[in-house]
């Protein structure tokens, strides 16, 4: 455990007066087991787990509280990854020392929208904290995720630069793809989808601003569907996006839900909180869920 860590660590323990218990987690799903764990055999009285990592270590707690006996346990959470969406998209400080004072004067849970997700094509179902996103994002996080620079990038503090690297190539070689939307039983058809994003959050891609008017408090997740027609009209779409400005392309559209369905029929990239989940034809049934998180974001 490096230095930073140990610091948190000692912090908790010594300000909270508790019995702490520190695990570290070094591959993929080991997060999710482990709180599993704690969430079906824990027999301490009002339990608070701490999460210190990335959107996807948080992505890999949430779901291994789920459905266990204790699934109401509340998740304080200290960014450390690449990215730090979630910590940005609830207004938390990306600063791990700022982050652990907001969590340690804490004195009641909140409770903040995250969404649900079954995806049909393989059976899968869970929770997400920031967004599930297919095509050109998610390629972007594949790439990255693959980058033997991104660890060198994360070392320096520069990991957001991991995706940024990685944007155009992707522009020269995705391609736009059909995507079928289905809200309170109408369906929405779209023939050159190139972003095809639902999201709880404001940010994507460490960052990235997606779209502004994304509140993970309103009960409400926003798919941000942005076609390709051309790269000029592409490009000014999403600068309008990123700038926080209200849409006005024709490539852009936009679903404001709590339940949604999207389909795609192709062979695309997808990734949620910005793990890759794969390449297939998604149909994905979207919906709402509820967390308990221990922190103050007054401070």
């Amino acid at each position: 455990m490096t230095k930073p860590w140990r610091n948190i660590t000692t912090i908790w323990s010594d300000k909270k007066n508790c019995v702490f218990v520190f695990i570290s987690v070094n591959l993929t799903g080991d997060s999710t087991v482990i709180t599993k764990q704690i969430g079906d055999f824990n027999r301490r009285e009002h339990p608070v787990l701490l999460v210190i990592g990335g959107d996807g270590t948080l992505n890999q707690a949430i779901n291994g509280l789920a459905g266990t006996r204790q699934s109401e346990i509340p998740v304080a959470y200290v960014p450390a990854g690449s990215g730090n969406d979630f910590a940005r998209g609830i207004g938390m400080s990306e600063d791990p020392m700022h982050a652990l004072e907001q969590v340690l004067q804490a004195t009641e849970a909140v409770t903040i929208d995250i969404g649900r997700f079954h995806e049909r094509t393989r059976g899968e179902s869970g929770y997400f904290v920031n967004n599930i996103g297919i095509g050109f994002d998610a390629a972007v996080v594949n790439a990255a995720n693959r980058s033997d620079s991104k660890q060198l990038l994360n070392r320096l503090h520069l990991g957001k630069l991991t995706y940024l690297f990685h944007v155009v190539g992707m522009l020269m070689t995705r391609r736009p793809f059909p995507v079928a939307v289905y809200e309170k039983g109408v369906r929405h058809f779209f023939h050159r989808a190139y972003i095809c994003t639902t999201t709880n959050i404001p940010y994507f891609g460490g960052g990235i601003r997606l779209y502004k008017p994304a509140n993970p408090t309103d009960g409400k997740l926003d798919l941000v569907i942005v076609e390709w027609f051309n790269i000029v009209s592409w490009a000014l779409a999403m600068i309008q996006l990123m700038r926080g400005k209200k849409p006005t392309s024709r490539a852009t559209h936009i679903f404001h839900a709590d339940k949604l369905t999207v389909e795609t029929s192709s062979l695309e990239f997808g990734q949620m909180d910005g793990e890759e989940m794969g390449t297939r034809p998604f149909e994905i049934d979207f919906s709402m869920a509820k967390q308990k998180f221990w922190i103050d974001r007054s401070i």
